[in-house]
């Protein structure tokens, strides 16, 4: 993606360095003025940006010609404990040490920070940041923020509280393209539990007509952090809370449905007999022939609608809660007369070539030229020691290097918790998700575990069919994560029987041993789980 209003700021890279509040345009529509700064000379500069890109907008990241990086962020990371997030302290930027974060004297005194004494330390976060991490998981939820009633645009209102069964029926405000497990069950939280529900509210009664960024956080005691920031003494200031837990859902089961949502039968071309079920009807907008860069206007122009946007994937951060629910996809019946619909997906042409998309952040305007431009956030851990992954990882990079026409994917997740086999004493136990995309051939997502304490753990591989849906996938990979929690740190042979429509498993026994010589072993490694995988290459 390139963003055009940040690369006309020069060519020097460009690092977000603070978020100065959220303003008014003369179009009445909100912006948050962010203030960059360059690499090279140090120099800050103010940019009004529109408010749906605050969920990628975390300090530290940086621009090279209007292009995103996310890698090498400043800071470091820091696990701790909040012992209850509604009761910090306010405090305003003027009273930051200059020694914990270099803001301009003077300049930048009137931004809001929440300050919270735990463990022996000072936990500094911009309320800003706070806001952007428990609500903004998408461009929607951003413009919706400080919007009059702007929730209940994007789903069926009902009243908040404790239930058995949860139904959100989202609007087609909210784009189908971006709902998915995940995302449903944040929604859900901000919008029947009556805290969660307070304190969005909040934003806009405490924000509209001030200089700075305010809200009354919810109350979640014994929260679990994971936070990139800097630290001068005790203290520390939060530039990205990656990861926040202690919530709970005010539910047992949730379902989840959109009026684009349907479930496409076969009827005989006579109109009798019974019907046969026939594939559901693909989830994203994503045109696979296509190869897209994404050239991001200003925003000042706005958007064409808030339908049919153009997606694409945002920097990762997850929220764990902390019971366990049941949650399902509904979707209307239609019935289809006639052939039986086929798979869209594999009819495609498979000559992919790239098209630079122009696309707005900013709000919807009668006279926009530009489709909006959406983020799907990636649910990944926070950033908690790999430990022995190291070995996957870079035995991976080697693969990659030796398959340049194929797409690796590959990404850190939390395990279920509760149980032993989830965590590695007090730390989180985490697992490798890699997906690989060899274009023409299968889509072979592997996972590999942590393995302190775990004796004798295959690989796990899983085929899935071309055409399968990313939310397919993703529901299989979290089972089978989630059947090795429940087994006590062993693969389920009976989930493996239960996906066998949806993709072959396979274990990939005596890989990547020894561990602890993975830097000399990788490449060999790398070469044999090719093979393994049927991965050749050119």
């Amino acid at each position: 993606m390139v963003f055009r209003s940040i690369a006309k700021l020069g060519s020097a890279p460009m690092e977000l360095f603070w978020l100065a509040g959220l303003v008014r345009n003369e179009h009445n529509e909100w912006n948050v003025l962010a203030v960059y700064r360059n690499t090279e000379t140090g120099e800050l500069s103010r940019l009004e940006q529109p408010i749906g890109m605050l969920p990628i907008m975390s300090l530290g990241i940086r621009f090279e010609h209007g292009v995103l990086k996310v890698d090498e962020l400043p800071g470091e990371v820091m696990e701790i404990v909040i012992p209850d997030m509604g009761r910090p302290d306010t405090i305003t930027s003027a009273e930051v040490p200059f020694e914990l974060y270099p803001l301009p004297q003077g300049k930048s005194g009137t931004q809001r920070l929440f300050r919270y004494r735990t463990q022996g330390v000072e936990v500094l976060i911009p309320v800003i940041e706070l806001v952007r991490a428990l609500f903004l998981h998408n461009r929607t939820l951003a413009l919706a923020l400080m919007r009059p009633s702007g929730l209940e645009q994007l789903f069926v209102p009902q009243h908040p509280g404790q239930r058995e069964i949860a139904m959100v029926q989202f609007t087609r405000e909210m784009p189908k393209s971006v709902i998915g497990k995940a995302l449903a069950l944040e929604f859900a939280w901000i919008v029947l539990d009556r805290d969660a529900r307070r304190s969005w509210d909040s934003v806009q009664r405490l924000t509209a007509g001030q200089r700075h960024v305010l809200f009354d956080p919810p109350s979640i005691r014994s929260s679990n952090w994971a936070f990139r920031g800097v630290r001068h003494g005790n203290q520390w200031l939060v530039q990205e809370l990656k990861f926040v837990g202690g919530r709970r859902l005010p539910f047992a089961k949730l379902e989840y449905s959109h009026p684009a949502f349907t479930r496409v039968t076969a009827l005989s071309s006579g109109g009798g007999g019974d019907p046969a079920p026939g594939p559901s009807a693909p989830e994203g907008d994503e045109e696979a022939s296509t190869l897209k860069d994404f050239d991001v206007d200003v925003g000042e122009e706005g958007s064409t609608s808030y339908r049919g946007p153009q997606i694409v994937d945002a920097p990762a951060r997850r929220s764990a809660f902390e019971n366990s629910v049941i949650v399902a996809k509904a979707a209307a019946e239609v019935k289809h007369h006639g052939k039986k619909p086929g798979n869209k997906a594999a009819e495609r042409p498979k000559n992919k070539r790239t098209r630079i998309v122009e696309v707005s952040s900013g709000e919807r305007a009668g006279t926009a030229k530009l489709p909006p431009l959406e983020f799907r956030l990636l649910h990944a851990a926070p950033d908690v020691e790999m430990g022995d992954l190291d070995a996957l990882d870079e035995t991976v990079r080697h693969m990659r290097d030796q398959l340049p026409d194929v797409h690796f994917a590959m990404t850190l997740v939390q395990l279920k918790q509760g149980h032993a086999s989830s965590t590695i004493g007090a730390r989180p136990r985490p697992a490798m998700v890699v997906t690989i995309d060899p274009h023409n051939q299968e889509i072979i997502v592997l996972i590999d575990i942590e393995r302190t304490g775990v004796i004798a753990l295959s690989l796990m591989s899983m085929r899935f069919p071309r055409g399968s849906s990313p939310h397919v996938i993703e529901d299989a990979v979290g089972k089978m994560l989630d059947g090795w929690v429940e087994l006590g740190g062993h693969w389920s042979t009976e989930l493996e029987k239960t996906l066998e429509d949806i993709c072959a498993c396979e274990r990939v026994p005596r890989v990547l041993i020894p561990r602890e010589k993975f830097r000399h072993s990788a490449k060999m490694w790398a070469n044999r789980l090719m093979d393994r995988l049927g991965l050749t290459s050119s």
